[in-house]
């Protein structure tokens, strides 16, 4: 149920981001993966843009922003996380 909730989300704004020829799947990880520098959690992705493939790996529940801002990080490669955040929150208010 979780797996097609995050499908629906992330066809959706890949659509909204014309990111559609994307593969973009998620994996959940253990939290013994990750070198935490003072966060509390994980969520990222990985990205290969020759094969056009996406994994957004977390180690919490994903939620509708987390995922616009993981395909903007595909969508806009160069812009920096400030802008990212800035423009995740813009996306999900005026959904």
């Amino acid at each position: 149920m979780i797996k097609q909730i995050h499908s629906r989300w992330i066809q959706k704004w890949q659509n909204k981001l014309e990111i559609s020829d994307w593969d973009i799947t998620t994996e959940r990880i253990k939290p013994e993966q990750i070198v935490y520098n003072g966060e509390t959690y994980f969520i990222g992705i990985t990205r290969d843009f020759k094969n056009k493939i996406g994994v957004i790996s977390h180690d919490i529940d994903l939620y509708e922003e987390a995922i616009i801002h993981e395909l903007l990080h595909v969508r806009y490669p160069t812009k920096s996380e400030d802008w990212v955040n800035t423009k995740s929150k813009q996306l999900l208010e005026n959904n």
